[in-house]
């Protein structure tokens, strides 16, 4: 058998710059494990494209919504004004994604100038159209979310469905937007665009939502709350932070130097609670003033910490994650919230579980390997297995690496559908057969009773499948797989030929030159 193997993967698209994008954080409180999991998700995913794809740029978008009245409050409350208040708080989400190993590529806040110019912009077109009108709206208000809610919607009719505290009936002046004006071309969209969100459950349960009922008209603007954007007509009014907040994407974006345009190759990756903002509220925006509507809708789940949702609003809860990562190493918190939980479902946290989880899969499968693989090469082989001088492997080996290339193309498919918790136990999975493999042929005897030839041919083969092995692992764990990928050089021939794998450019590793030396 010809040692040279082949993944037939199509990876190929057209040449546009993609964004990945967090929520614009909410800046009235420190940032806390859960804004470090979305962080964390789309950094992986951003890293994953830049990876897969040698002709597309991919940018990493997050920031930070400071405007609104419970971020005034929060600033009156710290005796700071609000500008102090939220520049203090912007720069500790600035701070945390380094100590995460997260790089975004734009860091947007809505207190930025021309953002403001933006957003005044917007909202004059939508007014002139007629889709902002001037009236009242009345109802069950939650101070916490800074939004209205349907008594239905209420717990116990009277308590937020997300904060579970009690809401107040509030009656005011305020802007209303035309939802229901737009609510035939969302389902529209919605019905002939499959997989814009993911789980797609979340599609079809909003498709049958919208054939429902008709759209209330949705409160855009606050009264009396000078601290936000002006509504250019009125002064009066300021622009309600969700359409201040969702907009953020297209100023970051056009910072960036693309056009609207490129909210096409957009995928948003969100939490669960602002799935109501992003799948209705955000395209219906988009769609009033014909602006291309984002690839995908990515709605990840909820670490919760002793059974409760980890927020802000819960003291018991507010754990700074630079603390998990300091305990855990970026790489090991990474890991474990990706190997924890699917993204879909929610997962509680426990920290001696990731640190069991981390010592197991990266430690003991992964590292120790490349250890004692990397050793017995620079001490038997003089640090060098040449392809060259093993024309041949025998049978073991090829059942070996027949046996782990199904499940490495298996770990490509889970990133496309993003899918993380299978790219790890599939990665898991591979380590555990390479550990097997090694032990059973034990080329640490070839001083004593075994054939260099033997013991050549399995340190050749862990080689290459621990790269490639790494090579997948990196968008998790990047700090981790640089250093071994430093360790262990550019080897410069293969068992596998990467005509249609990924991560030529991010490694500086040619398709064809993958493997020349070990």
């Amino acid at each position: 058998m010809n040692i040279n193997h082949r993944f037939n993967l199509n990876l190929s698209k057209s040449s546009k710059t993609e964004f990945i994008t967090t929520p614009i954080f909410y800046a009235n409180g420190e940032p806390h494990l859960g804004h470090a999991y979305t962080g964390i998700i789309a950094d992986i995913f951003c890293r994953y494209e830049r990876l897969a794809q040698t002709d597309i740029g991919c940018k990493l978008i997050t920031g930070t919504d400071e405007h609104g009245q419970k971020i005034s409050s929060a600033a009156q409350s710290n005796h700071l004004p609000a500008q102090d208040f939220v520049d203090t708080l912007s720069q500790s989400f600035q701070e945390l994604w380094p100590k995460l190993a997260i790089e975004p590529d734009a860091f947007v806040r809505t207190t930025d100038t021309q953002h403001k110019l933006n957003i005044q912009r917007i909202w004059q077109q939508l007014e002139q159209q007629g889709d902002i009108y001037l009236g009242h709206y009345s109802g069950h208000y939650c101070i916490a979310c800074e939004q209205f809610y349907p008594e239905k919607d209420l717990l116990d009719g009277a308590y937020c469905p997300v904060h579970k505290r009690e809401v107040i009936f509030s009656q005011e002046e305020t802007y209303l937007f035309r939802l229901e004006k737009y609510r035939q071309a969302l389902l529209d969209y919605y019905q002939s665009n499959k997989n814009c969100l993911e789980p797609p459950h979340y599609q079809q349960t909003l498709i049958e939502q919208l054939k429902s009922a008709p759209l209330d008209d949705l409160s855009v603007s606050r009264i009396n709350n000078q601290w936000g954007i002006q509504v250019p007509s009125n002064p009066n009014h300021t622009v309600y932070v969700w359409i201040d907040a969702l907009f953020s994407y297209l100023s970051a974006i056009q910072s960036s130097g693309a056009d609207k345009s490129a909210l096409a190759h957009t995928q948003h990756v969100i939490g669960k609670d602002i799935l109501l903002f992003h799948a209705v509220y955000w395209p219906v925006f988009l769609l009033a003033l014909d602006i291309p509507l984002p690839q995908k809708l990515i709605v990840h789940g909820w670490w919760t910490i002793g059974g409760e949702k980890i927020s802000k609003s819960n003291p018991d809860t507010t754990v700074n994650p630079s603390l998990f990562s300091e305990k855990l190493t970026s790489d090991g918190l990474r890991y474990a919230l990706t190997r924890h939980k699917p993204l879909h479902r929610d997962g509680n946290l426990v920290l001696d579980e990731f640190a069991q989880t981390i010592n197991a899969d990266l430690l003991n499968n992964l590292a120790n390997l490349v250890k004692r693989n990397h050793t017995l090469i620079t001490k038997s082989f003089a640090g060098e297995v040449k392809l060259a001088e093993l024309s041949q492997l025998d049978e073991e080996n090829i059942t070996c690496i027949n046996k782990i290339t199904p499940v490495l193309e298996s770990i490509i498919k889970a990133y496309q559908v993003r899918d993380l918790h299978r790219v790890t136990k599939d990665i898991n999975t591979v380590l555990t057969e390479l550990n097997s493999f090694f032990h059973q042929r034990a080329p640490w005897l070839v001083n004593k009773d075994q054939p260099e030839a033997k013991a050549k041919q399995t340190c050749l083969v862990v080689s290459n499948i621990v790269r490639e092995v790494v090579w997948l692992l990196s968008p998790i764990t990047p700090t981790l797989c640089q250093a071994i990928i430093e360790e262990k050089g550019n080897p410069s021939s293969s068992i596998f030929e990467h005509q249609a794998l990924i991560l030529k450019d991010a490694l500086a590793l040619s398709a064809k030159s993958h493997w020349q030396k070990i």
